[in-house]
């Protein structure tokens, strides 16, 4: 049961990553409306906040992704013994 608990958990963390990612990619693409006096602002937080979520989405499925492989490995040698 913990094996399957720790699958799931390490999919989550890959889906929230993949999301933030998304969100990321979105943010530069995207929606962009008319803000009046705020497009220095605008620019401001597309150039930080934009490729924040892209790295912190990266990072976050990446680590998920590892994790998974490593419960997968261990799982392989737990049937070896």
């Amino acid at each position: 049961m913990g094996d399957k608990m720790s699958s799931a958990s390490n999919i989550i963390k890959m889906l929230v990553g993949i999301v933030i990612l998304i969100i990321g990619v979105v943010w530069y693409t995207g929606l962009y409306g008319y803000l009046g006096y705020w497009n220095e602002l605008v620019s401001l937080l597309k150039a930080t906040i934009g490729l924040f979520l892209l790295f912190v989405g990266l990072i976050v499925a990446w680590m998920g992704y590892d994790d998974y492989k490593m419960d997968i490995e261990m799982a392989k040698e737990e049937k070896k013994e």
